[in-house]
Parts: structure tokens; sequence; C-alpha cells
């Protein structure tokens, strides 16, 4: 399984797994299944059975033509297909999907998968051979599309316990967002299942270069190892917004 390093809003870059043709694909199945389904119910309750052709029952397929566009905006990235299969679009850059880059991908869905080359729909040919996980709308909405842990989210959230004792020492954290925390914790568990560094001991590069980001951040200096600090800076995190 291919992986793509993706830059986060703290310049920390960090590895995600881009989503196989494959799951692209059942889930572009399922979707289309979603969408066939609604048209057969609308257009046997209204056409069929009340036997009209007023144009306004046209208003009623609109959620087919902007099922992706509307689906993405609104579910953070995913569709339906692409929840059951546990993938959805990111930015590659790491900021936020916007409704801007939805419609991007959603309008080129037209060149995507009405144009093939060779056999081939050109939205396929450009995943295998771009190398990044993109379609063309991919390349024009600079997005791509990403294996998502079990809860939904490319990061877990910035939750952890705290004693109920638990005395904070960095009230600094107040000028983090929830975004940075997330980071902090992801790469604390990227660190924490990497055993070529557990194994002898050393402090993990990415742990390191996150403690330099957020101690310029919070505009402090402190003497605490690197997985120790990020570690505090989580707990003190949470105590203040519990």
């Amino acid at each position: 399984m291919e992986n793509i390093s993706i830059s986060t809003t703290q310049n920390v870059n960090i590895d995600y797994q881009l989503a196989s043709v494959g799951d692209r694909i059942f889930a572009y199945i399922i979707d289309g299944f979603i969408q066939f389904f609604y048209s057969v119910i609308i257009f046997f309750a209204f056409v069929v059975g009340m036997n009209v052709t007023e144009w306004w029952i046209g208003l009623f397929f609109l959620p087919v033509v902007f099922y992706h566009l509307l689906c993405e905006a609104f579910l953070n990235g995913q569709s339906f297909g692409k929840m059951m299969l546990k993938i959805r679009a990111a930015k590659i850059d790491g900021s936020e999907l916007r409704f801007i880059d939805c419609f991007l991908r959603w309008l080129f869905r037209i060149v995507d998968f009405s144009l093939p080359i060779g056999g081939v729909l050109v939205g396929f040919l450009a995943i295998i051979i771009g190398g990044k996980g993109q379609r063309v709308g991919d390349i024009v909405a600079k997005t791509t599309v990403l294996k998502i842990d079990p809860k939904g989210s490319l990061t877990a959230t910035a939750y952890v316990e705290v004693e109920d004792d638990y005395q904070p020492r960095y009230p600094e954290v107040s000028v983090l967002s929830d975004n940075d925390l997330q980071t902090v914790k992801e790469v604390l568990n990227i660190a924490a299942k990497d055993n070529s560094y557990n194994s002898i001991g050393a402090p993990h590069p990415l742990v390191l270069k996150t403690k330099e980001v957020v101690l310029k951040k919070m505009k402090i200096e402190t003497k605490q190892p690197a997985k120790e600090f990020l570690s505090t800076v989580l707990k003190d995190y949470n105590y203040y917004h519990r």
C-alpha cells in the first residue's frame, strides 16, 4: 500500500496511507447503487405513481446529480461509499477541505469517469500512474483520497485522560489549537509504534521536530525530554479544556 507525506498546519510531515484503487472503485460502485436506487424510488413514486410529467419533478433528481458534491462538502470529504470503505478525500497540503475543493472534485468527475483512454477511464488511469493517488479532479483541487482510522478521522481526537489531582505545568498551551494537539497525539502514537527507535532508546526525529514547533508556538523553553514534554502538553491541554 502506497503512502503519502502530508505537511500538517504545524509544518510536521506525517505519512498517511493512500486509498487503494480497489477501495476507490468499490466506493464508487456503492455510491452508484445508492444513486440508482434513489432514482428508481423517485421515478416510481412521482413519475409512474402520480402519472405526472411536470418539470418540477426533476428537482427530486438533483440529489443524484449533486450527490458527491453534497456528501463530500457536508460529510468531511466522504460519500456513503467512502464511509463504508473507510477512506476520505483530504488536502495534500494538510489544510482543511473546503467547499471549493469539493466542487472542483465534483466538476471534474465528468473528465475522470466519462472519458476513456485505451479502455481505461481517465480518473483511474491518473490514479495508477500519478503516484499520489490523484485523479484529474484531485490534481485540480490539490486533494487525494486517504485511508482513515476506524473512528472516521485522519487523526485521533486530542482527548487523553487526566487524573483528578493532576497539576498542569504549561499554561501556555492556551495558544494551541485542537488541531495542534491532534497532531501532537498522532506523532506520539507514530513514535510509540516505531520499533526502530524504541529498540535503541533514541528519541524519534518526528517527536523532536514536533517539540521544536510546539515550543515556538508556546514561546517557552524547557529541558524536559521531547516525548515527555509532548505528553505533558497533551495532558495540560485536556486539563484546561475539560
